[in-house]
């Protein structure tokens, strides 16, 4: 593992010595969400700020100078499960829950703590999870209705330091990490509440047995690598630990697992950004190309088929602009993958979907959307299911939503949502479920 980190890191530096200096902003770590202001106006009003808050009484501009920003966010839903489902206390998967989120991220620009420091940041976030979550209490589905839900605990989800060289044409970052805060992201998949449109079945599933990955709300030491060699087209790859261990079993989060045995997750992702940098026109458009290997020896659903050991995954992720004009648009995503049969549960995945923005009168800001996504249950998985564990067969799960993202100010929004799944978990003769839900966000 170490001869491959400084390889990686090696090739690094070679591509930013031919890259040469940057003719505009890169777009180098631009996968990482970005934080909302650190000083807030104070004389704005209740209703026009970006945070509840405004300055935290004052906290927040006396932090600025020594490069801090904190930036709380509570995400808050109800969830219902009205029609069918493969589980449930009343046998039909029928339920209301209701999940939470609170997510306390802390940053840190190490140019203003260290005199002629550049391009160094320091990154710590927490969490407070709680509710039971719909798909294992009622609908019984592997996609998860849900992307917040978790193991109910406080926990510490991410303590990195990131570098960036080269007029920040190549990026490092060193520390305990999600994935998913990096790899496989959408612009414009991320509306949506079903956690299969963020982290696709095709990587969460098939990662989280026996292994468990590091993605949301776990984490796992890693170096994450990303050379941008021309402002269009960037080159990330990551090395993780294989496992970031259950939730329970590391409810808070401060356990770094960092064992050779428990081989090394491998995460390669190529982009091509079309029309984001600051002058250019146009329709805008990313696409990714991406790939996973996880070192371990993975068991073979068919232990007769010999087809255990390394696994492996592709996909591929396209974000594009359809309009653009006075402040409308419409964009769509498509998210295909494919991993080998003989280790996974998902072995075909597509996703797609469209969002509206700004086409409701008076409600720039609005989005709404609609997407699906089809989960190709491995057809080892179900033959194994089906003549050694007396399960029946597998098939599929679709998953289709529809969504209306409304932001009443800055800082809060209401999502209601409805979800359909056919035939959840895949296995034949799973009754489908109809969900509703409500979700809120506020900024603090």
């Amino acid at each position: 593992m170490r001869q491959l980190l400084l390889g990686l890191i090696g090739a690094g530096w070679a591509a930013c010595a031919w890259a040469g200096p940057a003719d505009s902003d890169p777009a180098v770590g631009s996968s990482t969400p970005s934080a909302t202001p650190a000083v807030a106006d104070a004389s704005q009003g209740l209703w026009e700020r970006s945070s509840l808050l405004g300055d935290l009484g004052g906290v927040r501009p006396a932090l600025d100078p020594h490069g801090i920003t904190i930036t709380p966010l509570y995400t808050g839903e109800v969830m219902g499960n009205f029609l069918g489902g493969a589980g449930g206390y009343d046998g039909r998967g029928h339920g209301l829950v209701y999940d939470q989120s609170l997510d306390v991220p802390v940053d840190v620009d190490l140019s203003k703590v260290v005199p002629g420091w550049e391009g160094g940041s320091f990154h710590v976030s927490a969490s407070w999870l709680a509710g039971p979550g719909l798909s294992p209490s009622y609908t019984g589905d592997f996609s998860n209705t849900s992307a917040i839900q978790g193991f109910n605990t406080v926990r510490l989800d991410e303590l990195w330091f990131q570098q960036t060289f080269c007029q920040q044409l190549l990026s490092l970052k060193v520390g305990e990490i999600a994935a998913d805060s990096e790899f496989f992201t959408s612009s414009t998949a991320g509306l949506f509440v079903n956690s299969t449109f963020g982290t696709f079945t095709l990587v969460a599933n098939n990662l989280s047995d026996p292994h468990n990955s590091p993605i949301y709300p776990m984490a796992a030491p890693a170096v994450r690598l990303i050379v941008q060699p021309l402002p269009q087209f960037t080159l990330m790859v990551g090395v993780f630990d294989g496992n970031s261990e259950a939730q329970p079993s590391n409810s808070s989060g401060t356990d770094f697992p960092l064992d050779v045995g428990n081989g090394v997750l491998l995460l390669s992702e190529a982009a091509y950004l079309v029309n984001q940098q600051p002058n250019d026109q146009g329709l805008q458009a990313t696409y990714k190309l991406g790939a996973f290997v996880h070192t371990a020896d993975f068991t073979a659903w068919n232990p007769q088929s010999g087809a255990g050991g390394v696994d492996y995954g592709i996909y591929g992720i396209v974000d594009q602009q359809l309009y653009s004009k006075d402040g409308k648009s419409i964009a769509v995503f498509v998210q295909p993958g494919y991993a080998p049969p003989g280790v996974n549960l998902v072995e075909w995945y597509l996703a797609g979907g469209v969002n509206f923005t700004g086409f409701m009168p008076g409600r720039a800001a609005d989005v709404a959307g609609i997407a699906l996504a089809r989960s190709q249950v491995s057809g080892d998985y179900s033959h194994a299911q089906a003549t050694l564990a007396g399960n029946g067969t597998y098939s599929a799960e679709t998953v289709v939503e529809a969504t209306y993202k409304v932001t009443l100010t800055p800082w809060w929004s209401l999502q209601p949502d409805f979800q359909y799944i056919f035939t959840p978990s895949g296995r034949n003769g799973s009754p489908d479920a109809a969900v509703l839900g409500l979700r809120t966000s506020v900024a603090f």
